[in-house]
């Protein structure tokens, strides 16, 4: 791979995490509408599902990458679910860095699953991120009923930590188009039989900005940064692309703040100034821990 490919995907990863960013500021609108969060998590999907419905065809060939890629779609529909659950449940601050904390979990299931030794720099990268999320995840001013809500909160970064792994270098490459249609079928097997079995009482938004919310969440923060980090992430390496994701966790929190007009700590803004030192550590791809130390 030739640094003028590595350079453009890292890009196009960085372009995704900030419409990745935007979830949150969506979701917290749709709320406002009434819609609780299995029509938020399916209006997230159902939009781009329609449209890349039409590419589901796959030739026999990549019959197994296609499932592998369903059977992703399938496990994110259910985290993310648990994710808008947890926005409308626990504070929106505590909710958003669990999720952003998936750098930790990308690293570290790399590492072990995936045997991707880490550098050193990536391992301190984390570590920044794994601090900035410390400073606002506070488990004393939870409710206890509200246990239940984090845990399945948690299951969103462990999802996307995956999927960072694995799409950075797929096991067989399928082309952008067909593996969105596959990953997002996955995402409505789970989240309309939820929608069905919660039986909300609102499914439809009641002002215009509410399905002009619905276009955003489903356009803006799934379709565009879903394309675009399928297409950019094989051209860097897993750990630029996970610690390059902790940028949606800055894009997050000050949408929440300027647009929704929430209040900042000097917690909350001391992790953001953390993970963006993370962000302008260098990643070196080639040298991993071991022969870092060695030398």
């Amino acid at each position: 791979m030739n640094r003028k490919s590595t350079i453009s995907g890292q890009y196009l990863v960085l372009m995704a995490a900030f419409f990745y960013g935007l979830n949150p500021f969506f979701a917290q609108l749709l709320f406002k509408e009434g819609l609780g969060a299995e029509m938020v998590s399916l209006y997230r999907f159902i939009l781009p599902a329609m449209f890349f419905a039409f590419f589901l065809r796959t030739p026999r060939e990549n019959w197994s990458e296609a499932c592998r890629t369903l059977l992703l779609g399938v496990v994110s529909g259910i985290s993310i679910f648990g994710y808008f659950h947890a926005l409308e449940t626990i504070p929106a601050a505590t909710a958003i860095l669990i999720y952003y904390s998936y750098p930790v979990f990308s690293v570290l299931i790399g590492w072990i699953v995936f045997r991707r030794v880490p550098t050193q720099n990536a391992l301190i990268s984390a570590a920044l991120v794994a601090i900035a999320a410390s400073l606002t995840v506070r488990p004393e001013v939870l409710p206890a009923d509200t246990l239940l809500s984090v845990a399945a909160c948690f299951l969103a970064p462990l999802t996307v930590a995956t999927q960072v792994q694995y799409l950075s270098n797929p096991r067989r490459n399928i082309p952008t188009t067909n593996r969105m249609a596959w990953i997002t079928i996955g995402h409505i097997m789970v989240l309309l039989p939820i929608a069905i079995w919660v039986a909300p009482a609102h499914i439809l938004p009641v002002s215009l900005a509410g399905f002009m919310s619905v276009l955003g969440i489903a356009l803006l923060a799934a379709a565009i940064p879903q394309v675009l980090f399928m297409v950019g992430a094989p051209r860097s390496c897993a750990d630029k692309n996970a610690l390059t994701g902790s940028l949606e966790l800055v894009v997050a929190l000050l949408t929440g703040a300027i647009l929704l007009g929430e209040n900042l700590d000097r917690l909350e803004m001391t992790a953001m100034a953390l993970i963006v030192l993370a962000l302008f550590i260098k990643q070196v791809e080639n040298k991993p821990m071991a022969e870092a130390v060695v030398g």
